[in-house]
């Protein structure tokens, strides 16, 4: 017999160690020991679109190199530099001006040029001087460091601030710059990105490390992941998410449950910033006759 048939879980009352509204304990008043058979629902999921377009130590930061356009020799410059984009919602327009001012600042002096195409919805950069070659650098790039790169003695590895390839916060998945080795760029052969995406975060996914019992994986191999909320509501709405199917269970037979902990991440296993907005939801009980 189930002694409690529901949780009703908000973050407005976590525990005062939790971490934040996407990372968080939620202190039971009481002990509860889940019987065999016993499974969960989240149900009633009330998600705010409260996160940013660009985050901080998120998805802030673009890879650029710079060389000579004249033919390649060893003593050819070769100038990285990691840009940093400021934090907030982003339009397309307002995405190239932060982009040309921040390449602009971190090359110290005007050098290019970001204009967007509404019509197809991207942006088309071109170097404002013909004596100089760019590289925005992919998820391939990243990953490796340009590693192994050698034109006529020119070596091409990146040379810039170091980075961890692992968690590069990088805004590639926005200006979808994720396949494929990147190639130079000039006045004379403009580069133009991928569809630009302002909404990379397509679902959020909500991880328990004491709830149920691993028998999921997600993209990243997870296995404490209990729920995939997809992103229904644009920027400043509420995302709403119920059970839609009675199979949307998973088993906590034989649990013994006080302090419940819960995270909000996107695919790449970041936590979500709510900027102090709250999240709630509820978790519902039931007991599957059927259960091995």
């Amino acid at each position: 017999m189930l002694t409690c048939k529901k949780i009703y879980i908000d973050t407005k009352f976590k525990t005062p160690d939790s971490i934040s509204n996407s990372n968080f304990k939620w202190e039971l008043p009481e002990t509860l020991t889940m019987p065999h058979n016993t499974i969960f629902y989240v149900d009633d999921i009330c998600i705010p679109h409260s996160w940013y377009t660009i985050e901080t130590n998120v998805n802030d930061r673009l890879y650029i190199q710079r060389t000579l356009t004249t033919a390649f020799v060893s003593t050819h410059e070769n100038v990285c530099k990691i840009v940093v984009l400021s934090p907030g919602h982003y339009t397309l327009q307002t995405l190239a001006a932060e982009m040309k001012l921040k390449i602009d600042n971190a090359y110290g002096t005007p050098v290019m040029n970001v204009t967007p195409d509404p019509i197809t919805n991207v942006l088309k950069l071109i170097p404002m001087s013909v004596i100089y070659q760019f590289k925005l650098l992919t998820d391939t790039d990243i990953a490796t460091g340009l590693a192994g790169i050698n034109l006529n003695g020119w070596n091409g590895a990146w040379n810039g601030s170091a980075y961890d390839q692992k968690h590069p916060m990088d805004i590639n998945d926005i200006l979808n710059l994720s396949e494929s080795a990147s190639t130079f760029f000039s006045a004379s052969v403009s580069m133009t990105t991928g569809y630009i995406d302002l909404q990379p975060i397509k679902n959020v996914y909500m991880y328990s490390t004491n709830l149920g019992t691993f028998k999921t994986i997600g993209c990243l191999g997870e296995v404490t992941i209990i729920k995939k909320i997809p992103v229904t509501a644009d920027d400043n709405e509420m995302i709403f998410s119920n059970v839609t199917t009675q199979s949307d269970w998973l088993d906590c037979s034989r649990q013994t449950l006080k302090t419940l902990w819960f995270e909000l991440k996107d695919a790449r296993g970041s936590n979500l910033n709510l900027h102090g907005s709250h999240v709630s939801f509820s978790i519902s009980f039931d007991i599957h006759r059927g259960l091995e």
